[in-house]
């Protein structure tokens, strides 16, 4: 037979768990960052190169280039291309 041993009563163990866990997420921020940017479809692209057609005054942007976490996108977003754009890349033009 087993001898009686009592339990400590302790009511915030699941509280400094938790906290304890938060401590370790945001001391790993910028690995969980640079997993979910190269993991998700959806991120922010930077503008590599694009090509234009010139009317005198005015620009015509053809084609835009990005690179991204999943590579090189290439975009036709009408006139502009911003320097930086968040794209989708399980939508395809």
């Amino acid at each position: 037979m087993k001898t009686y041993s009592p339990r400590k009563f302790r009511p915030l163990s699941w509280l400094s768990m938790l906290l304890r866990g938060i401590a370790y997420v945001l001391r790993h921020w910028l690995v969980i960052l640079i997993a979910v940017l190269v993991i998700s479809p959806v991120g922010p692209h930077l503008l590599v190169w694009y090509t234009y057609k010139d009317y005198g005054a005015y620009k015509d942007m053809n084609d835009c280039v990005y690179l991204g976490g999943r590579g090189l996108v290439k975009r036709y977003d009408g006139d502009t291309c911003p320097v930086v754009v968040i794209i989708d890349r399980r939508i395809e033009p």
